[in-house]
């Protein structure tokens, strides 16, 4: 077991016992279960000790702020901890696989460590605009990152994570490219939207409309307004209200019908610790329209959903309310 990292699975559920031991929450029966978990397997104790090694001393350090400042303090104290690690895992070359996985995570929600050479990026909570030569702009999403080059002069962009809008005042000799994984999206003039997932791109036309060429299939025309899901070998289109999700311009998350899950995919980038959403309330769907404030969105919800929402510094769990 020395060399193997713990599943997934059992180094989430270690991060949920870590929150609800510090937040003193746990009944006696809670601890006997806790106990039952931690020898049902060895991956639990595994999992459990990669997490309270990477937490160890953030966690000793806030405990000992916790008994003379308030709360606000300890969670600046905790977050100025975490950038400290920081440093110390960009020092050892982004060697993370010498690291516990628990210290990777930990490293990663500070700043997008696998984004860090590209031309423009973006760290959590963070959005920025870009001119381009020919007058373009490009505002990315937080932790989103995009190469830029040039072909007879005309920008080809490469989004590599996370989401742009890319903005074009006036149609060229060529049009504007944005290159994915995916595919390509000619934009002659107007603004798109692009967003970048590990199986998929989606893109908007936000007005006007554009080409999109998948790399293994018939190009799609996009009309203003409409937008698409797209993998190399196949398009499908958005459902709902495509537009709306560009809100992130505007520092808002517009949702609707989505999950529980997918909403806190969406927060991840504007949060530097970890939201984890039980399965028994993943699939809950959510409507609205929220400010990108992860604390004022997240206390939204549990009054919108039969939600326990539990807090540890830079640890969110999301469960059921009514469950330990």
């Amino acid at each position: 077991m020395s060399g193997t990292l713990p599943p997934a699975q059992a180094l989430g559920a270690a991060v949920d016992w870590l929150v609800r031991h510090e937040s003193e929450t746990m009944s006696d029966a809670d601890c006997q279960a806790f106990e039952d978990w931690l020898h049902q397997d060895a991956h639990h104790r595994a999992a459990w000790q990669r997490v309270t090694s990477a937490l160890a001393a953030p966690l000793e350090a806030v405990r000992s702020l916790q008994a003379h400042t308030e709360g606000l303090h300890a969670q600046a104290a905790m977050q100025a901890l975490f950038r400290t690690r920081r440093r110390r895992v960009l020092r050892g070359a982004l060697a993370l696989g010498g690291m516990g996985l628990a210290s990777a995570w930990v490293a990663d929600r500070l700043t997008p460590l696998t984004q860090v050479m590209a031309d423009w990026h973006t760290g959590t909570g963070e959005r920025r605009a870009f001119t381009l030569a020919d007058g373009s702009t490009v505002l990315l999403d937080a932790r989103s990152a995009v190469d830029v080059h040039y072909a007879a002069g005309v920008p080809v962009l490469q989004l590599r994570a996370g989401a742009m809008v890319a903005s074009r005042p006036h149609a060229g000799t060529a049009p504007l490219q944005v290159r994915t994984r995916d595919g390509v999206l000619l934009l002659s003039a107007g603004r798109m939207m692009g967003r970048v997932y590990a199986d998929r791109t989606e893109v908007v036309a936000l007005d006007q409309g554009l080409t999109l060429r998948p790399n293994e299939a018939a190009q799609a025309w996009l009309r203003t307004g409409e937008g698409a899901r797209f993998s190399a070998r196949q398009i499908e289109p958005l459902p709902g209200n495509p537009v709306q999700r560009a809100a992130w311009q505007q520092g808002m998350l517009a949702v609707d019908d989505w999950s529980l899950a997918e909403v806190a995919q969406a927060l991840q980038a504007y949060f530097s610790g970890y939201i984890r959403v039980s399965p028994s309330v993943a699939d809950l769907r959510v409507f609205g329209i929220f400010k990108l404030d992860v604390d004022e969105l997240l206390n939204t919800l549990s009054q919108m959903l039969p939600l326990r929402i539990q807090r540890l510094g830079p640890l969110v769990t999301i469960g059921e309310r009514g469950v330990r």
